[in-house]
């Protein structure tokens, strides 16, 4: 029978096992909910391995630290964290997992380790940042990022490759990526901007991943701004874009496939996005509302941009320079340039 077990006002000591750490000796189970509320020991160790249904933190509750030792773990298997009042920050050294239909919730994962979601479950409302040096998480199932926000280090990475998302086709939602590590998306589809933050991924971008898979494709979502800064990255199904800002920093930032307006959004452009000035991917259903800055080109003052409706070239002239992209727009569809002529670093396109 499932029960509802509380941490104690007092606690003996900070270990997350100790029978005398909780109300009516049972350290909570599988099935149970361990109950959170006012403590003098809000630092806990879990040194083995433990499966509980969920943490539930009511008023009360502070700050709470769960420090997951070597050859420790947490499985949640029930409803996972809610956080109805304080907060929770979890320290991930070994292995953390999230199963059936559990959420991390509001929490704060830092990740040195093995995190991993699993079944339907959603990292939800999460900060989680996963370090390098050993840190991984894993999306596996029907697992989602839900509207977590990802911080991905160097040398660490975030792996959706084994999801197949809610819908059973491979769609899976971020609320933000950012960090210098790499997200792996396999063959699916990932939404990112739903939490609305700006943030910049400067590691890669890619396919494969644990469970291998190729054809992956970027969703810009949100009204925040998604800058890519790495250099060739290799997801390979294109990037849609449906509101916010897409800034792209470097090369091939958006992969090798086209880029698509599918809502009110911008894509900027900066001048280290071009190779020999041109811009590599074709731009694709640009249409009213939609906005290209060119900003990032660090143009002059009276620069002209034309388009060319037989090779769907934009040839932008400026300081003696051509550049060139590549925009494939609604049929009968006529633009112009506009320049500013005090600072001399500003061209924006739009329709005529």
């Amino acid at each position: 029978m499932a029960t509802i077990t509380t941490w104690n006002r007092f606690a003996a000591t900070a270990n997350y096992v100790d029978v005398g750490n909780w109300s009516g000796g049972l350290v909570p189970g599988p099935d149970d909910t361990a109950e959170f509320k006012a403590s003098d020991t809000t630092n806990i160790s879990i040194i083995s391995d433990k499966t509980v249904g969920a943490w539930l933190f009511n008023p009360g509750a502070g700050q709470y630290n769960f420090n997951i030792t070597y050859n420790g773990s947490i499985s949640f298997e029930g409803g996972g964290i809610a956080v109805n009042a304080g907060s929770v920050h979890i320290f991930n050294f070994d292995i953390t997992d999230f199963t059936n239909g559990s959420t991390a919730g509001g929490s704060l994962i830092d990740n040195f380790a093995y995190l991993d979601f699993a079944g339907s479950s959603t990292a939800g409302a999460a900060t989680i940042h996963t370090f390098g040096g050993g840190g991984r998480s894993f999306f596996d199932g029907a697992a989602t990022g839900g509207f977590a926000q990802f911080i991905t280090d160097a040398s660490g990475f975030v792996d959706f490759s084994g999801s197949v998302g809610r819908d059973g086709r491979g769609h899976v939602t971020a609320g933000s990526i950012a960090g210098a590590g790499a997200y792996r998306l396999g063959a699916d589809q990932l939404t990112v901007g739903l939490n609305g933050l700006s943030t910049e991924v400067s590691g890669p971008v890619e396919d494969d991943g644990a469970h291998r898979g190729s054809g992956a494709s970027l969703v810009k979502a949100g009204h925040g701004a998604l800058k890519l800064s790495h250099t060739g990255n290799t997801y390979t199904g294109g990037t849609t874009l449906e509101s916010g800002v897409l800034d792209l920093a470097a090369v091939r930032a958006a992969g090798p496939e086209a880029i698509a307006f599918a809502g009110r959004a911008t894509l900027k452009i900066e001048n280290s996005a071009l190779s020999a000035h041109h811009f590599g991917n074709l731009i694709d259903f640009f249409a009213k509302h939609d906005l290209l800055d060119l900003t990032g080109l660090h143009f002059h003052a009276g620069a002209t941009a034309i388009y060319h409706k037989v090779n769907h070239h934009l040839i932008v002239h400026s300081g003696g320079k051509t550049d060139t992209l590549t925009l494939l727009s609604p049929h009968g569809t006529h633009f112009e340039a506009t320049s500013d002529h005090h600072g001399g670093t500003d061209v924006f396109l739009v329709f005529a």
